[in-house]
């Protein structure tokens, strides 16, 4: 039995070596006689090792609901309110940015029940860019690419940014800044109700969880984060897409994130 798990868990470790070189865009491997042999013989041990695995599986001890615990509300996400956010953003003029906003961006995605919300800190937007992006042309394929890799639907995922006005990369927002727009982003998880909120990037998780430390001490572990109303949200903090393109060393760290993610949403 513990020879069948550790072949198990050998095999889940490849698989997700796979997903995060697919993440960073490498597709294709020298298909050497000792690289098909070595394949071969981990499909025939995980397919003898199957039936033994699933007849002890157990629930874990997190779906096991505590005594006098007070049941979560059942999650609707309030696609109407969301969109009436999104108007109020493209007509606030709460601070200064709105003064040298190019576009608003208040957000896209989550078409149905939102799992995973994720949130990054500003929209910069370059001379002559086009589309509606999130976090910039890059940016958004990296994320695309990262929600495939862990099985989510955009329809599934709700991305967005602290700070909602597009600006021109010459603009640094303040705290003051930030501030004004928290309300709209508070309302958006309250209306969206995800399983996960996955903050990328030091802006979005220092402004959520009100931490100092720095973001290297944050990420690989989940916080609480408080609703209004006394219910929580499991939050995950991240590095931001934009700091992965100059720093592709960090990818492995946040394809741990993914995978955590991924397992508690149960899409593995």
């Amino acid at each position: 039995m513990e020879r069948d798990y550790k072949v198990t868990e050998l095999l889940n470790d490849i698989r997700g070596v796979l997903a995060c070189h697919e993440i960073c865009s490498i597709g294709l491997y020298p298909a050497s006689d000792e690289l098909l042999s070595f394949f071969d013989s981990c499909r025939r041990m995980q397919v003898r090792s199957a039936p033994s695995i699933v007849s002890n599986v157990s629930p874990e001890r997190s779906e096991i609901p505590k005594k006098n615990e007070k049941p979560q509300a059942p999650r609707v996400s309030d696609h109407t309110a969301v969109s009436e956010i999104a108007a109020e953003v493209a007509q606030c003029r709460g601070c200064s940015l709105s003064e040298k906003q190019i576009h608003s961006m208040a957000g896209k995605g989550g078409g149905g029940t939102v799992r995973l919300m994720i949130v990054g800190h500003w929209l910069p937007i370059t001379q002559g860019s086009r589309g509606s992006f999130v976090f910039g042309p890059e940016e958004d394929g990296m994320i695309d690419r990262m929600l495939t890799a862990i099985k989510l639907t955009k329809n599934e995922v709700f991305i967005s940014n602290v700070i909602k006005c597009g600006i021109g990369l010459g603009v640094q927002p303040q705290t003051e800044h930030i501030d004004v727009c928290f309300s709209f982003l508070q309302r958006q998880i309250a209306a969206l109700k995800p399983e996960i909120i996955c903050t990328m990037g030091m802006v979005a998780t220092k402004t959520l969880l009100r931490l100092s430390q720095p973001l290297s001490k944050l990420r690989g572990r989940f916080y609480d984060y408080k609703l209004a109303d006394g219910q929580t949200v499991a939050l995950l903090p991240t590095y931001h897409p934009g700091y992965l393109l100059e720093n592709p060393e960090m990818k492995n760290a946040t394809w741990l994130d993914l995978q955590a993610i991924q397992k508690r949403l149960g899409t593995i």
